[in-house]
């Protein structure tokens, strides 16, 4: 067995080879002249790359392990015959395992009191090479770029049961390796705004961020579907905070049946409808916030009529989102001179939700249409009718910022309430919004009610349903409220925060 050992984090390394030593102990160790002076300390004697290879260090060591001997020996392949005819022609041994890891240039750069010369020197070149190239060959050696994962492979080694599986680990390990450490000495080369992207990833410049002082870019996956692969038909440039505003209404929208509108201010969805005719949506829709609706973004989950058209230029809308236009109506959107229009698809995934906080990401699944309890908890049940809003409420809870209160009557949001620190708070707003609408709604919450004093408030609204989580401590009091009160109420089991 031959091994080359090239380490700047020698943790284990000493353990690693006695224990081989144990089990091989014919092993050959070719080491780079640093890992060599430090296992000689050890009492383990090793093969120096110039003296293996015949050719010595040069560029005070910028080049050393860069030699067909070395890399003639972790390439080659024992399934090609050129390559043993090569390595015998060449005299040049194969080897079966690399133990590598690299300068530690991230740790150099974090220092307080290091130069550009000192960052440039601690970019590793012959190591990178020796990981990339033993990756690539896993099938016929064993590469281990991290100390974690030296207990394992021992104990594989030992039973002679290194599988194909585990060789496709560490190479798979080293690449990532490879890219987070390329990554690094990209971003340190760049400049201050590309270095806090994710590697791999191509910004475009947005005119600017959610303000005019901050900076804007956006990523496209380039895949079909999504606001970020939309097409902009009409209107003037997209900014970060359009961007933003029409994926909440393109989403809301196409997550109900058709014809659904949606309108959407500051990312919370102020009004929404279905309804078999679109003019009708579009109009209950608009209703159900008539101030906030102004100057608010407009998802459509169907082709854009042109009656309803000549209904949107009649007033002020920043953007309208929508899976295609009639040709008719895309004429009458048009005489809107700043009217954006764009042209979405929509296509359902479990893709997860990725989200910046400051030093990194947030990922999860999507929060829409998950299946969910209808556990009836009043002694008054509701009715048909009422059931169907109830669903539409708390379907629509996932597009509302939490704390969020939903009032809702026949498929249509009259009011809501979002963002605020309470709960009773939500319901005094949502209130305020429908007005007398209110009278026999459906209320849906999109977290449990910690007290019975938001019952009381929505009994007061003219409230008649209610759908929410349950799991209070005070679940017995609030059903009690809403039992005497004659309000039906229906736990579902499942929180829908939205922040």
């Amino acid at each position: 067995m031959r091994i080359l050992v090239s380490v700047s984090n020698k943790t284990g390394l000493v353990d690693l080879i006695n224990k081989l030593l144990i089990c091989h102990p014919e092993l050959e160790i070719i080491s780079t002249s640093g890992t060599c002076d430090y296992l000689k300390k050890n009492n383990i004697n090793s093969i120096e790359v110039s003296e293996y290879t015949s050719f010595p260090e040069i560029l005070n060591g910028r080049v050393k392990s860069l030699h067909p001997k070395i890399f003639g020996g972790i390439l080659s392949n024992t399934n090609f015959s050129d390559h043993k005819k090569d390595l015998i022609q060449h005299n040049i041994k194969k080897i079966d395992m690399v133990v590598c890891n690299l300068y530690e240039f991230e740790k150099v750069i974090k220092s307080n009191n290091f130069n550009h010369n000192e960052a440039i020197e601690n970019i590793d070149i012959g190591g990178s090479a020796i990981l990339r190239a033993a990756a690539k060959n896993y099938s016929e050696l064993i590469v281990l770029s991290d100390p974690s994962d030296y207990e394992q492979a021992l104990e594989l080694i030992i039973k002679e049961n290194v599988n194909e599986s585990f060789k496709k680990y560490l190479a798979s390990k080293v690449f990532r390796f490879l890219s987070n450490y390329d990554d690094n000495i990209s971003n340190y080369l760049s400049d201050s705004d590309k270095q806090y992207f994710p590697k791999n990833i191509e910004f475009k410049k947005l005119r600017y961020g959610e303000n005019p002082h901050q900076k804007g870019y956006i990523y496209s996956n380039n895949f079909e579907g999504g606001i970020a692969n939309s097409k902009i038909i009409a209107g003037k440039e997209m900014s970060y905070n359009n961007y933003l505003d029409s994926d909440a209404a393109f989403l809301s929208s196409n997550n109900f049946e058709k014809n659904c509108v949606s309108v959407v201010k500051h990312t919370n969805v102020c009004g929404l409808s279905v309804n078999k005719k679109q003019i009708i949506a579009f109009k209950d829709a608009v209703k159900g916030d008539p101030i906030s609706s102004y100057g608010g973004i407009l998802g459509f989950n169907s082709e854009v009529e042109e009656e309803v058209a000549k209904e949107i230029i009649k007033s002020f809308f920043e953007i309208i989102v929508a899976p295609k236009y009639s040709k008719e109506s895309l004429n009458i959107l048009k005489s809107k001179k700043n009217l954006r229009i764009i042209e979405s698809r929509y296509k359902n995934s479990d893709e997860l939700y990725f989200r910046s906080i400051s030093g990194g990401l947030l990922a999860q699944s999507q929060n829409i249409l998950q299946s969910y309890d209808q556990k009836i908890v009043t002694e008054k049940k509701p009715n048909e009718k009422q059931l169907i809003d109830l669903k539409f409420a708390w379907d629509l809870c996932s597009f509302v910022k939490s704390n969020s209160i939903l009032l809702v009557k026949n498929k249509t949001l009259l009011g809501m309430g979002a963002g605020q620190p309470n709960r009773i708070k939500s319901v005094q707003i949502a209130g305020e919004v429908a007005g007398t609408d209110s009278d026999g709604s459906i209320l849906a919450s999109d977290a449990f009610f910690p007290f019975p004093d938001s019952i009381i408030k929505a009994y007061e609204l003219g409230v008649k349903c209610i759908i929410q989580p349950g799991g209070s401590v005070n679940d017995e009091e609030v059903i009690k409220e809403a039992n005497n009160r004659e309000i039906s109420m229906i736990f579902t089991g499942q929180r829908r925060f939205t922040h």
